[in-house]
């Protein structure tokens, strides 16, 4: 069983993936600088990258599907482990390396992420605090006297209508 599209597919995968994150630590540094110009670039370039990433993950399953034609797999749908049964040793050797680099960089890309949406998440509370410094909330006018303004009332035992 030839493997080589599909390690080709994951290994284009893997750098799609770490140039992603490398984008991802860039962008951490512009939230902090808040350099909102530069930031939209980086989502700009994000976006391409996670294009490519969708076409590659396509090219994946079709290479899985390649690799397991003949074969049974669990699931709906093939996975790599799928293919760890049917390969030579040296292949899912060469398979297993992958899918652990892949699941490396893919946490770390997480991480990083999470990181990025907290301290977008504080950015945003701070410009919050910020505005209704500046600007508090006005209290609802009022069209009648105050409770000070109001004269109490007295009960009396006196009764003017008797």
């Amino acid at each position: 069983m030839n493997t080589s599209f599909l390690l080709t597919t994951l290994q284009q995968q893997l750098e799609e993936y770490t140039e992603l994150y490398q984008l991802s630590v860039a962008k951490t540094e512009l939230i902090k600088k808040n350099d909102i110009l530069n930031l939209n670039e980086i989502i700009n370039k994000e976006a391409k990258y996670l294009l490519s990433l969708d076409v590659l993950e396509k090219k994946r399953v079709e290479a899985v599907y390649a690799v397991l034609s003949g074969h049974e797999w669990s699931g709906d749908l093939p996975t790599l482990s799928d293919c760890l049964n049917v390969v030579s040793d040296e292949e899912a050797t060469k398979l297993l390396n992958m899918q652990s680099e892949l699941k490396v960089i893919i946490e770390e890309l997480k991480e990083i992420n999470y990181l990025n949406q907290e301290l977008i998440y504080q950015s945003m509370q701070f410009v919050s605090l910020s505005l209704s410094m500046l600007k508090p909330k006005q209290t609802a006018p009022n069209y009648g006297p105050t409770s000070k303004q109001q004269s109490p009332k007295i009960d009396t035992l006196f009764d003017s209508q008797i």
